[in-house]
């Protein structure tokens, strides 16, 4: 199925989650964002997938910035400036600096990338959405005391995208 397909199906839920739970906005909001990034989450197995796409393109910057800081503050920085001997020298040793951290990040993103396991495998079972559901209802501990319902939806999503794979295959 499609991206689009799966989004419309986790709305649909999303909609009779709303009618059955009758959560107050301060516990929808966050089992909405559960349970529909848990009805395309699955796909980020699929190498061309828009998920997987996001999650390199999140990957990047967030490696991005990083290293970017990690090579400002550490002694390459340094041996950047060390080599300074024309006016300007330190513009080019930030810009060294952005060029080197923007290679790690792409290399640490096609290292990740590469232990995504294949399409339809382990991401695509009921262990990854108990997973999932159990990730959404720790990180939702802090935010709401309906860290439960959270997680629900959460499971709820995640599985609406495996039926439909599992029924409909390609």
């Amino acid at each position: 199925m499609r991206f689009i397909s799966h989004l419309l199906i986790g709305i649909i839920l999303l909609v009779i989650f709303y009618f059955l739970v009758h959560p107050e906005i301060s516990i929808l909001i966050p089992s909405a964002i559960a349970l529909l990034i848990g009805s395309v989450l699955p796909d980020i197995d699929h190498p061309f997938s828009k998920v997987r796409q996001a999650f390199r393109l999140f990957a990047f910057l967030i490696l991005f910035v990083l290293s970017s800081i990690f090579f400002s503050i550490t002694p390459v920085q340094q041996i950047f400036q060390d080599q300074c001997t024309v006016y300007d020298c330190e513009r080019y040793a930030f810009l060294v600096q952005l060029i080197v951290a923007a290679i790690v990040s792409f290399i640490l993103v096609m290292i990740i990338d590469f232990f995504i396991p294949f399409h339809r495998g382990p991401l695509h079972g009921v262990a990854a959405a108990v997973g999932y559901a159990f990730l959404c209802g720790i990180l939702a501990m802090n935010y709401s005391s309906s860290y439960f319902i959270i997680a629900v939806a959460g499971l709820m999503g995640y599985l609406i995208h495996i039926i439909p794979d599992v029924l409909f295959k390609e």
